[in-house]
């Protein structure tokens, strides 16, 4: 689950330093003019104040009775001005704040987040999820994008679930790919896997990690290779498809037995077993590999020594 605290969702810190404090939340003299042409009374004046450096910062607006209370005792302190909590509260559901929204927006160059907002944003997702997987990732790219084009920021419920909606439309495209892209006798041989009674190596065998590429299992691992060549299907079943998906979609298969293998959807259950195949057919081979370079490193080390005897 991507939790806010994970993602570039722009937040208030509670306690901010000086130096964050005197940069980030000092009015500017343009600021000061702006808020007093806007309003009469030095209170709603702060009030103006406080919504328009927290907005600038977020790129979002808050209720003022949440902003740490040193940031508004800098803006106090900064501008001279008078404030109570309960002035605060008052303003956050007053007409007045509806009123000095659109003033700040303007002021900042910001559009409200609406429809358009909105497509630019699920434009971005599916663009990003051509190449990411993580859902924090997505969210962050979705942030950019709205920043870059000068939106104002939704609530981070909104952008998880536009992220989410988004990956599972096109992971669902994915699967149904990988399921067009297979033949009878490729589903049948995965079939097979799950199958209670054929004399086949099982689902549980496939996921099973061999352990360290040890020189003494080299048979075990030439056996497993072979096994796993028999399971291969063409390299066009997942053209398309970026290995970090791959990799996700094989990390998922590691997670299910083949009972809830099983109950998914057949052409989710193809993509996850053909990914795991994919990924076990090749750390096989590297584990090989690796047993044959050290192999032939003991026999090169033997040949020097016996060559100097």
């Amino acid at each position: 689950m991507a939790s806010i605290q994970d993602t570039a969702y722009p937040r208030l810190k509670s306690n901010p330093t000086s130096k964050e404090l005197i940069t980030l939340y000092t009015p500017t003299t343009d600021e000061l003019e702006l808020a007093q042409r806007v309003t009469r009374r030095p209170l709603t004046c702060l009030n103006f104040l406080v919504l328009l450096k927290t907005f600038q910062r977020l790129g979002y607006s808050i209720a003022l009775a949440t902003v740490p209370v040193s940031i508004i005792r800098h803006i106090v302190v900064s501008t001279k001005l008078p404030t109570s909590q309960h002035d605060l509260h008052q303003y956050d559901a007053s007409a007045t704040r509806k009123r000095h929204l659109p003033i700040v927006r303007e002021y900042l160059q910001i559009s409200p987040f609406n429809q358009t907002a909105h497509h630019a944003m699920i434009q971005a997702l599916e663009m990003a999820v051509l190449s990411k997987h993580d859902l924090v990732d997505l969210i962050n790219i979705a942030i950019e994008e709205l920043a870059r084009q000068r939106f104002e920021l939704p609530g981070f419920s909104t952008l998880k679930r536009a992220a989410r909606t988004v990956r599972k439309q096109k992971t669902e495209q994915l699967f149904q790919q990988v399921n067009d892209a297979l033949t009878v006798e490729d589903r049948q041989r995965l079939d097979e896997l799950f199958s209670d009674t054929t004399e086949v190596r099982h689902w549980e065998d496939l996921k099973q990690e061999p352990g360290k590429p040890l020189l003494s299992r080299l048979k075990d691992w030439t056996e497993r290779l072979y096994w796993l060549s028999t399971l291969q299907l063409s390299q066009t079943v997942l053209s398309g498809i970026v290995p970090v998906k791959v990799q996700h979609f094989a990390a998922e298969a590691q997670t299910l037995d083949s009972s809830r293998m099983k109950a998914l959807n057949p052409a989710k259950r193809y993509t996850l077993t053909t990914a795991l195949l994919t990924l076990q057919y090749a750390q096989t081979l590297d584990d090989i590999t690796e047993m044959f370079i050290k192999r032939m490193r003991q026999l090169h080390h033997k040949a020097k020594a016996s060559l100097a005897l």
